[in-house]
């Protein structure tokens, strides 16, 4: 009898243990159906070099658009780079968000506009198809856009001053856009989007066109076909309200090609 019980005890206990693994187990094909190839990857640029900076790949895993967000061009605006460093944290959910945060490093070191004895690097970007960029720096991000066949770029800038102002020649508060049809479209939702909560119309954003000749912006539309934009604050704002903006304008983008 005591032999028998022990016989039930231990194929009780074997029933338990199959139908445990049962729940437990996932069958490989469900895995695989479930699982993508989401990741998150930092190279450097111009490798080596006192200019190497951090470029951001965020893979979504999924198709979709490639959209490139640079801040620190220039190294004395300030929300350019503080807003482009919390886009790196972004998560899209179809495509992939490409990132270079401090894109002119020299330049943020000294706060200043453009880096000593250095070329603005806004300027050094090709103005024709084939042109070549000036500097190493340059060169590293063109080749970027071109790896990666960037579908849009968002530039983020600052300005001294209000674009509307028309006694200063700063371009603070604006949008500059490529002239092309999509671009247009997502850059007067953007600005029609800040515009309605400022009540005073020179503090409003302008919508403009024609990015410089030598800017990344301009070379991203000419050598790869990429719709672009130079998103500018101005500076007589808080440095708070500015970063905000930044991102907000950056996360509109994605939303409005449906990458959140």
């Amino acid at each position: 009898m005591k032999i028998r019980n022990n016989i039930y005890r231990l194929f009780v206990s074997l029933m338990a243990l199959l139908i445990l693994s049962s729940i437990l187990v996932v069958p490989s094909s469900v895995y695989a159906a479930t699982t993508t190839s989401a990741s998150v990857k930092v190279k450097t640029l111009a490798a080596g070099s006192k200019y190497a900076t951090p470029l951001y790949v965020i893979k979504s895993g999924k198709p979709g658009p490639v959209v490139l967000i640079v801040g620190g061009v220039h190294g004395s605006e300030t929300a350019g780079y503080k807003a482009a460093r919390q886009m790196c944290s972004v998560r899209p959910s179809k495509g992939t968000l490409l990132v270079i945060p401090e894109a002119n490093k020299l330049a943020i070191a000294e706060k200043r506009r453009v880096a000593s004895r250095q070329a603005d690097l806004n300027r050094c970007f090709p103005t024709t198809k084939n042109g070549s960029a000036k500097g190493v720096l340059a060169k590293s991000i063109l080749q970027v856009m071109k790896d990666y066949n960037v579908d849009w770029v968002m530039d983020m800038h600052e300005g001294v001053n209000y674009s509307k102002y028309k006694s200063s020649s700063s371009v603070g508060q604006s949008l500059i856009y490529y002239p092309d049809t999509n671009t247009r479209k997502i850059a007067n939702i953007i600005v029609n989007m800040f515009n309605k909560n400022i009540s005073t119309y020179s503090k409003k954003f302008s919508l403009l066109k024609y990015p410089v000749k030598g800017s990344l912006a301009r070379a991203a539309a000419v050598t790869v076909g990429a719709n672009s934009f130079i998103f500018e604050t101005c500076k007589k704002e808080s440095l708070s309200k500015r970063v905000d903006r930044q991102l907000t304008a950056a996360n509109r983008l994605l939303r409005y090609l449906n990458m959140k």
